[in-house]
């Protein structure tokens, strides 16, 4: 008898497909939870998928089992190594490109002008995980999350880091926060300089920090107003 219930089919869990996979992938324990909570919106439902830091392979795998049939998944990296056949994944794309140069985001944003997640796994320079930002943020789209991770990296001079050292990604991510703030500044808070990063990231609706890693949502600005539950 049709008892009109939908099955309901459950999806295998990302650290599922991960501890399955054919090529190596490197990941951080804690990072699984973080991934499920932003990216298992889009599972399923054929989104354009671009991780700068693609190695040997493993990771564009893992994207491609985890988004499901008619995702569209596509890696990028400058190490050679990458580029080998044996760390092809059948049906991923993979592309030669430095993420420190704004040029190579103008060509590569022409071929792919609307992403849906985005996850910057790459050099873990902060000037370089600064420029794919601005780079690429405004081909977000709406609904869109982006990603930086491995931002430990920010507190080692190595990588141009250091704490509270004002030229890291995390320390721009803090600046960028207060953008969506940006209908209570007063006074100097107006500045030219904070008016045009508020106009980049005017669809920024959400950030979230966590051990390693910054996570920014992406969506319509709706209008806020003060709401009662009852009459004053």
């Amino acid at each position: 008898m049709d008892t009109g219930q939908r099955k309901v089919v459950k999806m295998q869990p990302l650290i599922d497909i991960f501890e399955n996979l054919d090529r190596h992938c490197g990941k951080w324990t804690h990072y699984f939870d973080i991934y499920e909570t932003h990216f298992s919106k889009y599972r399923n439902k054929k989104p354009v998928v671009v991780e700068v830091g693609i190695c040997r392979g493993g990771s564009a795998e893992m994207w491609q089992k985890y988004y499901g049939k008619g995702a569209t998944i596509v890696g990028i990296d400058v190490d050679p190594n990458a580029f080998k056949p044996e760390h092809q994944t059948p049906g991923c794309i993979q592309i030669n490109g430095d993420q420190g140069n704004p040029q190579f985001w103008k060509e590569f944003l022409k071929e792919y002008p609307k992403i849906d997640v985005f996850l910057d796994d790459g050099s873990h320079r902060c000037n370089h995980q600064i420029t794919t930002l601005k780079e690429v943020w405004s081909h977000i789209v709406d609904g869109g999350v982006y990603m930086c991770e491995d931002t430990h990296t920010n507190y080692w001079p190595e990588y141009g880091g250091g704490l509270r050292t004002p030229t890291t990604f995390v320390e721009y991510a803090k600046q960028i926060s207060d953008t969506m703030n940006k209908n209570y500044w007063k006074g100097t808070d107006n500045s030219p300089n904070n008016q045009l990063l508020a106009e980049h990231f005017n669809n920024l609706v959400g950030m979230h920090f966590y051990d390693s890693i910054v996570v920014m949502d992406k969506a319509p600005v709706i209008k806020t107003e003060i709401v009662t539950s009852t009459p004053i």
